[in-house]
């Protein structure tokens, strides 16, 4: 796994894929240890978590204390939501909050300085100025390297850059929306944003990197769901499942999932899963997939896939172009 230096204002290798960590839990964390440990052994340097992901931070904290190895990893958790309504930003006292959610992020991680930190969602009646003054002084007192914006409408980020760039501030670096080869028909949760043929052409023209969420479409590529189940919708009583065939199962994404299936033959000894990750890591722009390995066997997956070399007409055909 390659690692570079891709996010303005972080200054260790950004690794090509980032292991997302929203599951982990301190009664696992043995289990988790040894997931981070493989992830760094294939090359990995960068971890995702979030200060609403439960014991993900306290987790990847004591597994940095544990392994001595801060100065080596770059760490990425997300903050700002509302107590009350957390698919946007909380709006009265803003500015508390950041500071709040940085504070306890930096104790369950262990460490003095959050090298990428993401706005987990946006309010958009929160005056970009208010946002970008915000960051600057956490930048500026050291506790964070690097900011950008999960979830966020990207007309909100040129905003926000511009009003940066007039007053001699940093902007945002990142940003961390869905991309995937399965095309969302909506929100999965409330809040959430995808990125489209318009984003792409931003994240091209701009330079700047997407830090891909559900990069793999939450396992839409694994074949466990199928074009039958929704016509018997009503009926599935397990609400991920259901939720899953109302965003993703459309004609077009399962006809997707077949020829992900039917170039991953042609490949030889790869899956369906694994060529839809290759998709995403071939887009004509810098993307760092966000993926997310329950077990060795799933991480070594993920790894693989960066072996797939697919070509232009190969891109063109999976996303139904040709």
């Amino acid at each position: 796994m390659r690692s570079e230096r891709l996010v303005a204002g972080i200054d260790k290798p950004v690794s090509e894929l980032v292991l997302g960590t929203a599951w982990y839990s301190l009664k696992e964390k043995e289990q988790w240890f040894g997931l981070m440990d493989n992830f760094i052994r294939y090359g990995g340097t960068t971890i995702d978590t979030g200060r609403i992901y439960g014991e993900s931070e306290d987790v990847i904290g004591l597994w940095m204390q544990n392994r001595a190895n801060r100065d080596r990893i770059v760490i990425i958790t997300k903050g700002g939501l509302s107590e009350k309504h957390p698919e946007r930003l909380a709006v009265e006292g803003f500015q508390d909050k950041i500071k709040k959610d940085i504070t306890r992020s930096l104790k369950c991680l262990r460490t003095n300085y959050i090298d990428l930190y993401f706005l987990h969602r946006d309010t958009p009646s929160i005056p970009v100025a208010e946002i970008v003054e915000c960051l600057n002084a956490e930048l500026k007192c050291g506790r964070i390297h690097a900011f950008g914006g999960s979830n966020w409408e990207l007309h909100r980020v040129d905003e926000a850059n511009e009003y940066a760039y007039k007053y001699g501030m940093t902007g945002f670096a990142a940003v961390s929306n869905n991309l995937s080869l399965a095309v969302s028909a909506g929100p999965f949760y409330p809040g959430l944003v995808s990125t489209d043929k318009s984003g792409e052409c931003w994240h091209a023209e701009t330079n700047i990197p997407l830090f891909s969420w559900s990069s793999q479409a939450r396992g839409f590529f694994t074949g466990r769901y199928r074009p039958q189940m929704y016509g018997r919708i009503d009926r599935i009583e397990d609400g991920f499942t259901k939720r899953m065939i109302e965003v993703y199962g459309t004609d077009e994404n399962f006809e997707r999932f077949h020829r992900a299936e039917e170039l991953s033959e042609r490949k030889g000894g790869y899956s369906a899963v694994q060529v839809a990750l290759a998709w995403v890591l071939h887009r004509p722009f810098t993307v760092l997939p966000v993926v997310g390995p329950h077990t060795e066997e799933e991480l070594a997956s993920c790894v693989a896939a960066l072996s797939i070399k697919l070509t232009e007409p190969e891109i063109r055909w999976l996303n139904l172009e040709t």
